[in-house]
Order: C-alpha cells, then sequence, then structure tokens
C-alpha cells in the first residue's frame, strides 16, 4: 500500500531504537520530515538520532503519539501497546517497517539482500563497493558499519541497498530491481512453522517480482536450487557450478582469498580482511551483484579487501591476561551459524575455544534444542546463560541445565548453566590460559559480556 505524506508530515516510529527503526528514523529526519519515537531502552541507535531534531521517548505512552500524521512499528509491538491503541482510536494509518522502508525507496533502483545467514554482511559489503566505485548509494544494513558510522546513509545515488527481512513476512512490501539470496533454512519458528512454508514465502516474495526483478542466488544452496533451477531472468553463484565462481580459495586464519569467475573466465584474484567460509559466500555474493550491474572490477577488489567487518559480526573486542587472549563477539543465534562460526575459528592459532551462548527467542531455542546440542563441536568449553526473550512470553518447557548438559553431550564439550554475567566473567578470567579466544554468542544483551570481562582484567 501507498504511503502519501508531505514534507509537514510527522512521523512517529514505535521501537525506534532497534537498528533498522532508527536508520529509518534517521533518513526520514535528513528528508527534512518531522520525526518522533519511542523505545524502552536506550541504545546506541538512539544517540546517533540526537544529532537530528527528532523527538526521543523513552518509555511507550498514549501521549507520545501527539501530532502525529503516521505510525511506524515493527513486528515486535503488541496490539495493546499504550501508543498502538491511542493510535487506532485516532484513526491513524499504522504502517509496518518494510512497507515505510519501501516508501522510501520508490524512487531508487533497489538491490534487495535476502536469506537467513549473511544479510548484513552482504549488503554491508554491497554498501562499500558501491561507495568505492562512487556511485553514492541509499544504504540501510541491519549492523553497525564503521565505513558509514552507523547503520545507513541516505546517499544522492540511483541505487538503494537494503537488508530484506524475511522474519515476518515483511520483505512482500518491497520491489527489488535485483532480489539477491544468500542461502535458506528454517528459521523463525515462532513465525513460520516449518522448512516448507518458509521456503513458499521466498519463492512467494520472489515471484511476486518476476517481472521487474532480476533474481541472483546462491547455487550450492540446495534448498534455494530446488526453488529457482529453473527459473528464467536469475543467475547463480558458486564455489563450483554458477555463472560466478571462485577458484583457488585460500583461507589464513583472519584472511583468505579467491579467484572471481564470471562464466568461466578469470575476472579477479580477491582478497578479504574477514574470516571463513560464510564470509567467503558473502563476499563472492556481492561480487557476483556488483558484477552484474557493471560495477567497476577495481572497485569490488579494493572494496573488499579494505572490508572489515559490521558490528557483532567476528567483532574484535580486546585483549586480556597480558594481551594473551582475545575477546571476540558474533551474532550467531542459530545452530548453522554457530557451527560456522566455530568451524572457522577452530582453523585458527588458538590454543582453546571458550564459548558463551545465550539463546535468542524461546520459540527458536524451543524449536532448535536438538540442532544447537551439535553446534559446539570445535569449542572447548562453553557456558550457557539465560534466554533473551525479544519480549517473546515463556510458552515452552525449558530447562537450561538440562540443555547445557545435552550440549555437553552432543558436543563432548565442557558445558555448564550461568544465569550472571559477571559470574561468567570472573570465570573465564580465571580459567583463560594464554593463546586462548573468549567469544560472546547471541543476538541479545549478551554484547555487554565482552566489557565487563574487560573492567574486570
Amino acid at each position: 500500500m501507498i504511503i502519501l505524506l508531505n514534507k509537514n508530515s510527522h512521523i512517529h516510529l514505535i521501537g525506534i531504537g532497534g537498528v533498522s527503526m532508527s536508520g529509518i528514523a534517521e533518513i526520514l529526519a535528513e528528508r527534512g520530515y518531522k520525526v518522533s519515537g519511542s523505545d524502552l531502552n536506550e541504545s546506541k541507535y538512539l544517540d546517533l538520532l540526537r544529532k537530528y531534531q527528532v523527538k526521543l521517548f523513552i518509555g511507550h505512552a498514549a501521549s507520545n503519539i501527539d501530532g502525529a500524521d503516521l505510525i511506524v512499528k515493527t513486528s515486535a509491538i503488541p496490539d495493546n501497546n499504550p501508543e498502538i491503541q491511542a493510535a487506532r482510536k485516532k484513526g491513524l494509518k499504522i504502517v509496518k517497517r518494510a512497507e515505510m522502508l519501501s516508501y522510501l525507496m520508490r524512487d531508487k533502483k533497489t538491490i534487495a539482500v535476502a536469506g537467513t545467514h549473511g544479510k548484513t554482511t552482504v549488503t554491508a559489503m554491497l554498501a562499500a563497493i558501491f561507495k568505492k566505485a562512487q556511485k553514492d548509494p541509499a544504504v540501510m544494513v541491519g549492523g553497525f558499519l564503521k565505513e558509514l558510522n552507523g547503520n545507513m546513509a541516505d546517499g544522492a545515488g540511483k541505487y538503494f541497498i537494503t537488508e530484506a527481512d524475511e522474519s515476518d513476512g515483511s520483505f512482500l512490501y518491497f520491489n527489488p530491481d535485483l532480489l539477491l539470496l544468500n542461502n535458506l533454512e528454517l528459521d523463525h519458528p515462532d513465525y513460520y512453522q516449518n522448512l516448507d512454508e518458509f521456503m513458499k514465502i521466498f519463492k512467494r516474495f520472489a515471484d511476486k517480482n518476476d517481472k521487474q526483478a532480476f533474481l541472483l542466488y546462491n547455487k550450492d544452496d540446495k534448498n534455494l536450487d530446488s526453488i529457482f533451477l529453473n527459473r528464467n531472468k536469475c543467475s547463480s553463484f558458486s564455489l563450483k557450478k554458477g555463472k560466478f565462481t571462485a577458484k583457488n580459495i585460500e583461507y589464513n586464519n583472519f584472511n583468505s582469498c579467491f579467484d572471481f569467475y564470471d562464466s568461466e573466465e578469470f575476472a579477479a584474484s580477491i582478497e578479504l580482511s574477514v574470516p571463513g567460509e560464510y564470509n567467503l559466500y558473502n563476499a563472492l555474493a556481492a561480487a557476483a551483484a556488483a558484477r552484474h550491474l557493471e560495477i567497476d572490477i577495481e572497485a569490488i577488489k579494493t572494496a573488499l579487501k579494505e572490508f572489515s567487518g559490521v558490528g557483532r559480526r567476528f567483532d574484535f573486542k580486546g585483549k586480556v591476561l597480558n594481551s594473551a587472549v582475545d575477546i571476540v563477539d558474533d551474532y550467531a543465534h542459530h545452530p548453522t551459524e554457530i557451527k560456522e562460526l566455530l568451524k572457522t575459528v577452530k582453523n585458527m592459532d588458538y590454543n582453546k575455544i571458550r564459548v558463551v551462548f545465550q539463546p535468542h527467542r524461546y520459540s527458536r531455542t524451543h524449536k532448535f534444542l536438538e540442532e544447537f546440542s551439535h553446534s559446539f563441536i570445535n569449542a572447548d568449553q562453553v557456558y550457557l546463560t539465560d534466554i533473551f526473550s525479544a519480549s517473546e512470553k515463556m510458552n515452552y518447557d525449558i530447562s537450561l541445565t538440562d540443555f547445557a548438559e545435552e550440549i555437553a553431550k552432543k558436543s563432548e564439550v565442557e558445558c555448564c548453566y550461568l544465569d550472571d554475567f559477571n559470574k561468567i566473567a570472573a570465570r573465564l578470567l580465571a580459567e583463560a590460559e594464554a593463546g586462548d579466544i573468549i567469544l560472546t554468542v547471541g543476538a541479545g544483551d549478551i554484547t555487554e559480556l565482552p566489557d565487563l570481562i574487560l573492567k574486570g582484567y
């Protein structure tokens, strides 16, 4: 549905402190709209908004929406939210985050990055490439990007590069010119019942945009290949059999490199400053999309070599014990993401891999209990924390003590459950030895733990 706004419109965002909502607020403010918003807690993204004339409220109240012409909400905002209820009484239009973002993209050529894993990194890599090529893109990325000093850029160029979030199906509002799909496996069990339903929403998204969108997908992903193998107006990337391929791959701790081929013709040797096979796939996806759009190959090479990652994606936080132990924070919160992260770290020169894992959402934890229990095979020690609810109600019978025992058994690793970050930090400082790495893993407030460890030291 098209949103009709004018420059005098007042837009209020509920949940404005989130990474995507704050980016939308920033774009709206830069474009001259009157913007306000509310959130339950302070965040670094609210700090970024304070340089604009954005009226911010901590906590939700009916009076927060006074003067608003349009309400934007995330799917996490319940119907009984006082601002939602007040907006309905006033007859105000309420739109989802993705619908607002789609409106902001309407005059641009949009590149939408979708898939279960890697969306943020691929989007950030594409942003770096297009900026290096001096295309001045508009960008919306689901993480903190050093090159943007935030999570968005409202560039004047013709391209808008964004993540397309599948978590609640709202990416169906998007009408991209290029749809980039990195991988596909079940996630968001709070919204999708099974893999078949999850695959259908991606096919529906692609089919919806069939006439205008070019599809570029990972041919090595069996789920994507089963859906799009015979599709017209599409292309693929792969480590072995796509139009765009990576050959002569080499991994070296925090770095890797590969030869990039386009239709079996050598295009460039690409060096990366981020680790692991999963990042190689991310870089191949970004390079393939940029190549398809005829971006200069030197810009692709240089941008990918200089790319240092996104906040909370293998994010180096510091060293302890006389600089002998590294602390790295990572957003991994799906069993596959944890497996890939630990497989990558296992190939580095660390003595012991010590992991603190915070499960994200009760529904995801319950659905993937068995898969999680096998995900830590490459770790030496695991601390399991309380589940980060993300405002979800606890409607599941989950024993974290039993969960820790299952991880210990199935992954053959030392694992215990502790409910206090301070206790975990103290234990790690007492147990860690020279040459170890400490990984804080999850999508919630686990990101606070590295600072506690560093302060404790």
